[in-house]
């Protein structure tokens, strides 16, 4: 029987029969492609279909230090450069095409630290002390690292050039494991006089202790972007030296063991984007190259546990990356930002987002972050614009890019691009390709997709490009089947979505694309045409697309072979942006597999007379 529950003002349905209440229910092991060398203290980075596995041990009783670094496309691992230098018992951060590799062991503990550009490792600045098997979360150019061996509870943060110490942890130990960002991050398991259970948060400038884990153990792999939602996995312990298939995964407040490894082993590392689209690969004894990945199973009824709500900012969502379906859902209110606006750029989780740019009827600079409960104005970006693409993981770091604005450019579109860490906006490298009505998506502000739009040269032109940014620069990469403008994108940067839009000509297009992190490819068809829709998701297997022009309230689900209407929002509206970006006060709360998915509806336009007004001021100002 189910029952309803109140979380955060949002009615969520539950099932008691849940078979890992509070866990990630239904999720489990399957294997993946196998390393091409076998290794153990090995590091890792990315996500479950673009990952990196770097350095290690090849041999358990005779070591031997690597410097091999294997690259993972979601089925198949394939060689890429190797570090500079050999070593094992290392660290990684970032996604695979920006990438950190941290401290480790030569002959003796290491500082050393290597940053990847999707080609190339070069050696950067050093970590302020020689570790080894310590724990790490972040991004290439925002990491935090702590603990490691010798026995510490040293903490450093760095912010792309240099490496800060920052307030130690509580507990002494090395071997441990870590999943979130640099500001919002869990530390958990290790080894000092004892295995531990120990659990800390790190909030940006303090650890804190929390439950401990069920099992003790060390050297561990652990996946997750957020302190709400992390998997730990592997490791041994002094009742299973030889290693451990248990697997536990974090919900913010407290562990539940869930379906173990396939294969038990420790030294192990781990990637994902969260705690149900984890990898886990390598490990000792003997030397492994298994890769397993974890991933919740397809559903088609209300299998829901409570538990964390997460925000769309269009790129973060986890738990719905593996849904077969989703059963009745309804769309509920929250809360309205200060500044209402169509047509402007948001990102982040349902605790932690922002939005940023837009039309207000002018356009703005305005950007608000979101703690989950209200909206709080913050710096405003460089360039005021609207019709832009965004991404980013939370409130703290977020991508904007492309737009228009009469005041910079009255006749064609902008390839500014602006990075934000949580209190300022920084101009960064320009699209290679100035365009305006763009899509955006990205798991991390990292590694971002912009994806078709319209450029004036001199008569409007829509675009087919896509561009992926790698934290540094913009990088034309395989072109939409179908040029248009306003398309509706979700996903990472490796397995994405593209859906909806304004073709040539005018007409709202009902075409979707699938992006495999090298092309698109034409899939099934949304069920009603439009444009300027909202959408989030995962990956390519899974997206929500709704609202949009012709004005409507539809909602439709993706599910990895055909869409599926849902029930409608509560009022229609356009001009929501490419990936549920601008202000409002509805939201939806959606039942799938482990979590609830906590969608925000930010603005957009109710009226077919507001869309002519803002028509009128386009074609006043040229654009």
């Amino acid at each position: 029987m189910a029952t309803y529950k109140e979380i955060k003002g949002v009615t969520i349905q539950t099932l008691d029969s849940d078979p890992v209440v509070g866990g990630v229910a239904g999720a489990s092991w399957s294997a993946g492609g196998n390393l091409n060398t076998a290794r153990g203290q090995v590091a890792g980075a990315g996500l479950q279909t673009a990952a990196l596995a770097f350095g290690g041990d090849v041999h358990p009783t005779s070591p031997r230090n690597s410097a091999l670094n294997e690259e993972y496309n979601g089925s198949s691992w394939t060689e890429k450069n190797d570090l500079n230098t050999e070593r094992r018992a290392l660290v990684g951060a970032g996604v695979y095409t920006a990438a950190l590799a941290i401290d480790g062991y030569t002959t003796t503990a290491s500082n050393n630290v290597e940053s990847w550009n999707g080609s190339n490792w070069t050696e950067i600045a050093e970590t302020n002390s020689s570790k080894s098997y310590r724990a790490a979360a972040g991004t290439q150019t925002n990491t935090l690292v702590v603990g490691g061996s010798p026995n510490t509870t040293d903490t450093e943060l760095w912010n792309g050039s240099s490496w800060t110490e920052v307030s130690e942890a509580n507990q002494t130990r090395y071997g441990g494991a870590a999943g979130g960002i640099y500001t919002d991050a869990v530390y958990f398991g290790g080894y000092s006089t004892t295995y531990h259970t120990n659990t800390e948060t790190w909030d940006g400038s303090s650890w804190t202790e929390v439950n401990d884990m069920n099992t003790a153990k060390a050297e561990l792999g652990g996946a997750g972007d957020a302190s709400t939602s992390v998997l730990a996995f592997g490791g041994g312990n002094s009742g299973s030296p030889e290693g451990l298939t248990n697997t536990e995964f974090w919900n913010g407040t407290s562990w539940t063991e869930q379906n173990d490894l396939a294969n038990a082993r420790k030294l192990l590392a781990g990637a994902g984007s969260s705690a149900i689209s984890a990898l886990a690969f390598g490990g000792f004894p003997p030397a492994s190259n298994a890769t397993e990945e974890f991933s919740a199973a397809p559903v088609t009824a209300a299998i829901l546990t409570e538990g964390s709500i997460f925000l769309s900012g269009g790129t973060t969502l986890k738990g719905f990356g593996k849904a077969a379906g989703i059963p009745a859902t309804t769309w509920a209110s929250g809360p309205s930002m200060n500044t209402a606006r169509s047509n402007g750029g948001g990102w982040g989780e349902q605790t932690s987002g922002a939005v940023a740019a837009g039309v207000t009827p002018s356009r703005t600079a305005a950007t608000e972050e979101f703690d989950g409960s209200s909206w709080t104005e913050v710096n405003d970006l460089n360039s005021a614009r609207a019709y832009v693409g965004a991404a980013g993981a939370n409130a703290e770091a977020g991508l904007l890019f492309g737009g228009s604005s009469p005041a910079i450019s009255p006749t064609s579109g902008l390839g500014l691009t602006e990075s934000w860490d949580g209190s300022t906006w920084t101009e960064v490298n320009d699209l290679n390709s100035n365009r305006r009505e763009i899509g955006g998506t990205g798991q991390v502000y990292t590694a971002v997709l912009a994806v078709g739009g319209q450029g004036v040269s001199p008569t409007t032109t829509y675009r087919a490009f896509t561009e992926s940014w790698d934290g540094t620069n913009w990088t034309e990469v395989g072109d939409l089947n179908s040029s248009g403008s306003e398309i509706a994108c979700s996903g990472s940067a490796t397995s994405a979505i593209a859906a909806g839009g304004e073709s040539p000509g005018g007409p709202r297009a009902n075409k979707t694309e699938s992006w495999d992190g090298t092309s698109w490819t034409e899939i099934a068809e949304l069920n009603t045409s439009r444009q300027g829709c909202g959408a989030t998701g995962s990956d390519n297997k899974s997206s929500l697309v709704f609202g949009g022009y012709p004005v409507t309230a539809k909602t439709e689900f993706w599910n990895g072979s055909s869409w599926t209407e849902l029930n409608d929002l509560a009022t229609g509206r356009q001009a929501i942006g490419d990936i549920a970006k601008e202000a409002s006060e509805l939201s939806a709360s959606i039942p799938i597999v482990g979590d609830t998915m906590y969608n925000y509806l930010l603005g957009g336009m109710e009226k077919r007379r507001e869309r002519r007004e803002e028509e009128k001021y386009k074609e006043a100002y040229g654009l």
